[in-house]
C-alpha cells in the first residue's frame, strides 16, 4: 500500500491529507517519484492577505452558519429517517431525491475550517449531525431516505417517480449514489480535522455495501445481481478516491474505477433531455470521449474523478480524453468569465460556439466543477495553463455566486442582465450554496506545490507557509495585493546556507497575447507590457517560461528576496468570431479578473453602450464608502449611448469586476460592449418618440417590456420569432403594464397583440385600461367607445378608441387578468396618437 501510495501522490486534492502523506514519503525516490508534484495543504498555508482571508472570515462567521440553517429540512428529513428504522410513529421524510446532499457539502465545509482552526461549538455541531446521520443508515450500509422509509412514492419526476420502485432501480436520475458520495467527503474531511471516525465509519459501511450490490451482487437487491450501472450524476467516483487516500483500502479506489468502466457500456439511456446519453455523458466509454456535452456539473465531476483514477492507479490510457476534452472546452465551450454550461434547459454544454450572454446558464457548480478538474490536471502535467483556467473561472463566475456578505447566491451567472435578475437567499436545488461552503477554504491550498526539489508559486496573496524539500525545509513569505496588484515579493528562508532548488512562477496567459487559454478569446492588441523577475535586486534576464513558469534554479539562503512584476494594463478582448452572441464586440479585463459595467455607476441600462475606440491607461482606483470599499473600478472609458428614442450621447462607461456585481440592489449589468453603432442597434429597443417609458409589474428573466413596442408585426400568437413579454412565471397573479408619455398626449385607440404558447402563457380572462392626466397615481377608467369591448382573440390585434374625440392623458396603463393556471403575454401595443 505505501509504494502505491508513494508513486501516486500525484492528485491529492483534498490538501490535508497531501501535506501529511507528502511529509511521510516525499523522501522516497524509487521509481521517479521525486518528480511528484504535491500540493501544500490549505491548513498549512496562512493567509496575511485582504482577499482571500476576508472571504475566509465571511466563510466562517456567515456562510456555513447560513447554510447549516437553510439545510434543516435535510437534517429533519434524516431525523425522520431514525425514527422510521427504530420503530417510532412520525411523519416521513419529504420525498427530495438530494437534499441531504447539500447538508453534507456544508459538513465538508465547515470541516475544512476546523482544519483551520478547531471551534468547539462548531465540532458539536457536527458531532450531533453524525448520530443522526449514523441513525438513518441501514444496518446493511443502504441510505436514501426516500426508499428507506417509502416517501419516494409521492414524488413525480422522470419515470418511476425519479427514484425508481426499489434500491437502485432508476439509477440514472435517483442520485443515490450522488448524495453519499458527498456524503463520503464530508466524512474524510471531519477525520482529518477531528480524528473522529463517526462519519468514516458510516461512509465505509456505505461503501462496502455499494461494492456488493453493484459489482458483487446482494440477494436483497436487484435480485441478487450485480447492478453494474454507472450513476447518471457523477460524485461517488472521485468521493471513492478520496475515502481510499484517507483509509488506503485499495476496495474503494477500484470501485472508482469500475465506475469509470462501465459508463457508456453497461447502460445507455435512450430518449432527449435530461434522458439523452449525452445528458450524463454516457453516451460512450469515457475513454472514447473526446468533447464535453451534456450536464456540465456532472461532465466537471466525471473528468476530475477519470484525473484522479488514472493517476492512482498509474493508468495513462485516460490521459488522451482527457486532453481532448480539455481542447474542447477552451477552444469552443467556455465563457470569458471561466463559466461553463451556457444551455439553460439541461444546464449543460450546447452546440460549439454557442456562448449566449444574456441567456447563458452557467451554474455556479459548474465553474466550481471548473476549478476542481484544472487544479488536479496541473498536478498531472505541471503545466501553468491549467491553473489560468482555474484563476479565471474561481475570480469571476465562482466568486460571483455569492455576493460580498455571504448570505446571497446566483445559482445561474449571466453576462448580460437588463435589470431582472438577482441574487437569492435560498433555492430549492441548494447545490451551488453549498459547493461554495466547501471550496473557498480550500483556495489556499491551491496556492504552492512542491516536488523533491522544486517550488511552484501558483496563486499570488500574501501569505506564508513551509515547503518540504528533499534538501530541507524552506519558509516562504510572499506580500501581495493581487489580484489587483501587479506587484508580488516572495521571502525565501531555507534552514539550510546554500541551499539549491528551483523556485518556479507561474506567468499567467492574460500578461501576453490572451486573456485564458484556448482559442475562444484573444486581446485586440499585440502590445503586451513585458513582465519582470527580480532576485536581491537584481533582474533575472534569462526568465524564459516554460509551460507557464519561470523556474529560477540556484543556491539560495536565508533572507533572499525575488519580486515578480506582473503588469496589469486595462485590456480589451475579442472572441472568436464563430461566437455569434460576440461578434463585433469587446470585452475588458486587468489582471486575471473581466469587468463589467452596472446600471448603478452609469445610465440606467448598460446594454445600450458601445465602445467605438479603445484608450490605453483609463483611470482605476477603488471605490468609496458610497460605492463598494477595497474593490477596483475602471473608470470613464470613453463610449456612445443610445437612449430611449434611439439618439446617441458621449458618455464615459464605469466598470466594477463581474463578481461584485448585483451587491448593490438589481441592476442591468454587461460585459461584451459593441464596437459600433449598428452592432447595438440591430438588437435594441427604442421607444415610439411619443413615449417616455414602459415598466411592468413583472417580466419574465430573459424578457424585456419594451420589447411590445418594437414594431414588429406578429404573424400569430404563438409567434416566437420576434421578442415579447410575458409575466411567466406568475400564474394566475394580476399584471399591469404603464407607459408614460413624453407630454400631455392626445389617444385615439390602443391596441394589444397576445401572445399565447397554449401552455403556460394564454390569453387572459380579462382585461382593460386606465389613464392619469398628469404624473400621479390617481387612474381613471379608458372613456371606451360606445360600440367597443375589450376582445381577448388570438392571431390578431385587440383594438379599442377612445370615446368621441381624442382625450389626452400622461400615462396609461393596462391592467389584465390571466386565466387561474396560466401567465399574460403581450407580442405588441399599438398606440394612436394624435399629432
Amino acid at each position: 500500500m505505501y509504494k502505491l501510495l508513494s508513486l501516486n501522490l500525484l492528485l491529492l486534492f483534498n490538501f490535508s491529507i497531501a501535506n501529511c502523506l507528502a511529509q511521510s514519503f516525499q523522501l522516497k525516490k524509487s521509481n521517479g517519484s521525486s518528480d511528484l508534484l504535491i500540493p501544500i495543504a490549505f491548513n498549512k498555508v496562512k493567509l496575511t492577505d485582504k482577499f482571500w482571508s476576508e472571504r475566509i472570515r465571511i466563510q466562517k462567521e456567515v456562510l456555513v452558519p447560513v447554510a447549516f440553517d437553510r439545510t434543516k429540512n435535510a437534517v429533519e428529513d434524516l431525523q425522520r429517517t431514525a425514527n422510521y428504522l427504530s420503530g417510532k410513529e412520525g411523519p416521513l421524510p419529504s420525498n427530495s431525491r438530494f437534499s441531504s446532499s447539500d447538508l453534507f457539502k456544508v459538513i465538508e465545509g465547515a470541516a475544512y475550517l476546523l482544519q483551520i482552526g478547531r471551534d468547539a461549538k462548531l465540532e458539536k455541531e457536527i458531532d450531533d449531525l453524525a448520530t443522526i446521520i449514523a441513525a438513518a443508515q441501514q444496518k446493511d450500509g443502504y441510505f436514501y431516505p426516500p426508499h428507506i422509509t417509502g416517501s419516494y412514492k409521492s414524488a413525480t419526476l422522470w419515470g418511476e417517480s425519479g427514484m425508481g420502485d426499489k434500491p437502485y432501480s432508476w439509477e440514472v436520475h435517483s442520485h443515490e449514489l450522488y448524495n453519499i458520495g458527498h456524503l463520503y467527503e464530508a466524512a474524510v474531511a471531519y477525520y482529518q480535522a477531528t480524528g473522529k471516525r463517526n462519519l468514516l465509519e458510516v461512509a465505509e459501511k456505505s461503501a462496502k455495501h455499494v461494492n456488493k450490490v453493484f459489482f458483487e451482487g446482494d440477494p436483497k437487491y436487484n435480485n441478487g445481481k450485480p447492478v453494474n450501472q454507472a450513476p447518471g450524476h457523477e460524485e461517488i467516483e472521485l468521493a471513492l478516491v478520496k475515502l481510499y487516500r484517507v483509509t488506503g483500502n485499495k476496495l474503494y479506489l477500484d470501485m472508482s474505477k469500475n465506475f469509470l468502466n462501465i459508463r457508456g457500456v453497461t447502460y445507455m439511456p435512450n430518449g432527449k433531455g435530461p434522458m439523452s446519453p449525452e445528458y450524463a455523458q454516457q453516451h460512450k466509454p469515457v475513454r472514447e470521449q473526446d468533447k464535453a456535452v451534456g450536464h456540465a456539473v456532472r461532465a466537471m465531476y466525471l473528468y476530475s474523478a477519470m484525473s484522479d483514477v488514472g493517476a492512482f492507479t498509474d493508468d495513462s490510457s485516460l490521459n488522451p480524453a482527457l486532453n481532448k476534452i480539455w481542447k474542447n472546452i477552451t477552444d469552443t465551450r467556455m465563457h470569458i468569465t471561466g463559466g461553463l454550461g451556457a444551455v439553460q434547459g439541461i444546464e449543460g454544454f450546447g452546440d460549439e460556439f454557442l456562448l449566449p450572454n444574456k441567456e447563458a446558464y452557467n451554474e455556479t457548480c459548474a465553474a466550481v466543477g471548473n476549478v476542481f478538474f484544472n487544479h488536479r490536471m496541473f498536478l498531472l502535467n505541471k503545466d501553468g495553463k491549467y491553473m489560468d483556467i482555474a484563476e479565471v473561472a474561481l475570480l469571476n463566475n465562482v466568486l460571483a455566486g455569492v455576493n460580498l456578505e455571504g448570505n446571497k447566491f446566483f445559482y445561474v451567472n449571466p453576462l448580460q442582465s437588463e435589470g431582472m435578475v438577482d441574487r437569492s437567499h435560498w433555492f430549492g436545488t441548494a447545490c451551488c450554496p453549498t459547493n461554495l461552503a466547501r471550496l473557498i477554504p480550500q483556495v489556499s491550498g491551491m496556492m504552492y506545490a512542491n516536488t523533491q526539489t522544486d517550488i511552484y508559486c501558483v496563486f499570488y496573496t500574501s501569505s506564508t507557509t513551509v515547503i518540504p524539500l528533499s534538501s530541507g525545509n524552506v519558509y516562504l513569505k510572499q506580500t501581495s495585493n493581487y489580484p489587483f496588484d501587479e506587484l508580488i515579493k516572495l521571502e525565501i528562508n531555507p534552514t539550510k546556507p546554500n541551499q539549491t532548488f528551483a523556485v518556479k512562477l507561474r506567468i499567467p496567459s492574460w500578461t501576453g497575447f490572451q486573456f485564458v487559454p484556448g482559442g475562444l478569446y484573444k486581446f485586440t492588441d499585440n502590445d503586451a507590457k513585458p513582465w519582470s523577475i527580480w532576485v536581491n535586486g537584481k533582474q533575472i534576464k534569462d526568465d524564459k517560461v516554460n509551460k507557464g513558469f519561470v523556474s529560477i534554479n540556484r543556491k539560495w539562503n536565508k533572507g533572499d528576496k525575488v519580486e515578480l512584476r506582473l503588469p496589469m494594463p486595462v485590456r480589451y478582448t475579442k472572441a472568436d468570431e464563430r461566437v455569434e452572441a460576440d461578434r463585433n464586440r469587446i470585452a475588458i479585463t486587468r489582471g486575471p479578473i473581466v469587468y463589467c459595467a452596472e446600471g448603478v455607476d452609469n445610465n440606467a441600462d448598460v446594454t445600450r453602450y458601445y465602445i467605438p475606440a479603445q484608450v490605453e491607461n483609463p483611470i482605476v482606483s477603488k471605490g468609496d464608502a458610497s460605492e463598494l470599499p477595497n474593490i477596483e473600478f475602471v473608470r470613464k472609458i470613453p463610449a456612445k449611448y443610445i437612449d430611449l428614442k434611439g439618439e446617441v450621447h458621449n458618455a464615459n462607461l464605469n466598470l466594477l469586476p463581474y463578481y461584485a456585481w448585483n451587491n448593490r440592489g438589481v441592476s442591468t449589468m454587461n460585459i461584451w460592449f459593441p464596437e459600433n453603432e449598428p452592432t447595438l442597434r440591430e438588437e435594441l429597443i427604442s421607444l415610439p418618440k411619443e413615449i417616455n417609458n414602459i415598466k411592468a409589474s413583472y417580466t419574465n428573466t430573459g424578457e424585456n417590456v419594451f420589447a411590445i413596442v418594437n414594431g414588429k408585426f406578429p404573424k400569430h400568437s404563438f409567434d416566437n420569432s420576434i421578442a415579447r413579454w410575458t409575466s411567466y412565471p406568475q400564474k394566475g397573479k394580476a399584471q399591469s403594464i404603464e407607459l408614460s408619455f413624453e407630454k400631455s398626449t392626445a389617444i385615439k385607440s390602443f391596441a394589444v397583440y397576445w401572445y399565447d404558447d397554449k401552455g403556460g402563457v394564454q390569453v387572459p380572462q380579462s382585461w382593460n385600461l386606465e389613464y392619469s392626466i398628469d404624473e400621479s397615481t390617481t387612474w381613471k377608467p379608458y372613456p371606451l367607445y360606445s360600440t367597443d369591448t375589450y376582445t381577448i382573440l388570438k392571431d390578431q390585434f385587440n383594438l379599442v378608441h377612445s370615446n368621441g374625440d381624442s382625450f389626452s392623458v400622461k400615462k396609461i396603463k393596462l391592467n389584465i387578468l390571466p386565466k387561474n393556471d396560466s401567465a399574460a403575454g403581450i407580442l405588441q401595443v399599438q398606440v394612436d396618437v394624435k399629432r
